[in-house]
């Protein structure tokens, strides 16, 4: 069951744009997986806070921007489209397609 959950993070963070693809597109994976401390494919605001913290470390322009104002949980809160105090792949996918 979890190597499917992988295929359905990588099928959602997929999603970035082709340049961004490209070069995040594994590291953003690996980042979620290690941020997500107990498995269950969805992220807390303290889960969130070290996928960002993970990714603006590796470059990624909007991780770093988060980071650097210390815009976490404003952040979080555009990423929980659903308000349910979680961030999953898919929203994570919407909120970097609605920032190109």
């Amino acid at each position: 069951m979890r190597y499917l959950g992988h295929i359905a993070i990588l099928a959602a963070l997929a999603g970035l744009p082709s340049t961004a693809q490209a070069q995040y597109e594994e590291e953003s994976v690996q980042a979620f997986l290690a941020a997500d401390r107990n498995g269950d494919e969805l992220l807390t605001p303290d889960e969130f806070r070290t996928f960002i913290a993970t990714m603006a470390e590796i470059g990624a322009p909007m991780s770093r921007r988060i980071r650097n104002l210390g815009a976490y949980g404003i952040a979080f809160n555009r990423v929980d489209a659903d308000g349910n105090g979680y961030a999953t792949p898919a929203e994570l996918r919407a909120a970097e397609s609605s920032n190109r």
